[in-house]
């Protein structure tokens, strides 16, 4: 436990991975709240969040600010700045959205980060950057054996690049896979079953390809070329189940390819890989047993977690005094989307007059806002139909 009492400022407890978070810090910290700021602004307005806020935050030692595309407007860099707590960015995908996020990191501490590229970025801008792996604890049922029935498995999103063509290959040689969730042959599967395939599968596919926004995209096309480790290869590490992983730069970071995890580069090499793991099951049981090994003494997530946040209370206090650096187009575009998704709140809120007032703010000059603020309404309503 950290000896600390900690507010987190959540972009929506109402979504599993935040409430997990929120329940998993409950058990890290000596005193803890969670406070879902974009229902707040959305509720009351800019003034009464940000009175919140400061009453919340008053006489905590660490403020968590996390945030996600349908928020970056509500909370000012300047006000977070203001807060007398210690101020720590908590990075969701910033392997997508670093670009954005990083003119509110400005106004932190100190900054926890997936994101290799970003977390050197913030180093060279002068901000102490923590790199740490989003992974939850698992249930006890998750540590429960079970025979192993099937060679190959992949649970995930199947629309992200490069999945359906990978799995497409090895069927094309011969060798079967077992696929569920999104755009998968078998379809979604609860988080129980989740963990029961992870235990059944002699070999756990993992991918590491993202794929952000067209309107990350239209600003930043390299962004799509960065790899992203998530949190399926811990889970499986915690578990002891053998995982065999896409190769990313970010990869070999955390696990030691070959010893701690199975890597792959392309199509024929997955191929060569599968074959190689399932035809030796020694092999593969020590690469899982020594990726659990690595997971209990560095890699799980309270152990993470509090190293780092103790880390960050063991330095001097130090408040952010360097002003905000100005944004840079795709900001712009994510401060409209975000004021887009108000404005369309308000109005289903029957408060047409808090609605006329989310367009025009000091970021309201500039094209690219409007265009964020008109995709915004739009990919609202289409989330809605």
């Amino acid at each position: 436990m950290v000896e600390a009492s900690a507010l987190w400022l959540a972009p929506g407890l109402e979504h599993p991975v935040y409430a997990r978070f929120a329940a998993f810090f409950g058990t890290l910290f000596r005193r803890f709240e969670a406070l879902d700021y974009r229902a707040l602004y959305l509720a009351e307005g800019a003034s009464a969040l940000e009175e919140r806020v400061r009453a919340a935050a008053s006489g905590r030692q660490l403020l968590i600010y996390s945030q996600f595309p349908s928020s970056y407007s509500y909370l000012r860099p300047e006000f977070l700045r203001s807060l007398e707590s210690t101020v720590v960015g908590l990075g969701f995908d910033d392997e997508i959205y670093f670009e954005q996020a990083k003119y509110f990191y400005q106004a932190c501490a100190a900054v926890i980060t997936s994101d290799m590229a970003g977390a050197e970025w913030l180093r060279q801008a002068g901000i102490p950057a923590y790199l740490a792996q989003l992974q939850q604890p698992l249930p006890e049922q998750a540590y429960v054996a079970m025979p192993e029935d099937i060679d190959v498995s992949f649970v995930g999103d199947m629309s992200k690049p490069g999945r359906r063509e990978y799995v497409q290959h090895l069927e094309s040689r011969g060798i079967a896979v077992a696929d569920y969730g999104a755009g998968s042959r078998r379809g979604r599967v609860s988080d129980a079953q989740v963990l029961e395939i992870f235990r059944r599968s002699r070999i756990n596919l993992n991918f590491t390809s993202i794929n952000p926004p067209a309107w990350i995209l239209r600003h930043d096309p390299l962004r799509g070329r960065f790899g992203q480790i998530k949190g399926r290869p811990f889970e499986l590490a915690a578990m002891g189940r053998f995982c065999l992983c896409e190769w990313a730069g970010c990869v070999e970071h955390w696990f030691r390819p070959g010893v701690e995890i199975g890597v792959f580069r392309d199509a024929e090499d997955l191929e060569r890989e599968v074959r190689r793991y399932l035809g030796d099951e020694r092999l593969r049981t020590s690469v899982a047993a020594a990726a659990k090994a690595r997971h209990g003494a560095d890699l799980a997530c309270e152990v993470q977690y509090a190293r780092i946040f103790s880390s960050i209370l063991a330095q001097p206090q130090r408040k952010r005094s360097v002003a905000t650096a100005p944004g840079n187009p795709v900001f712009y575009e994510s401060m409209g989307r975000s004021r887009g998704s108000a404005f369309l709140h308000a109005l289903r809120r029957g408060s047409p007059l808090r609605a006329m007032g989310e367009p025009f703010n000091r970021f309201s000059g500039r094209l690219e806002y409007w265009r964020g603020f008109a995709g915004g309404v739009v990919g609202a309503l289409a989330a809605r139909l």
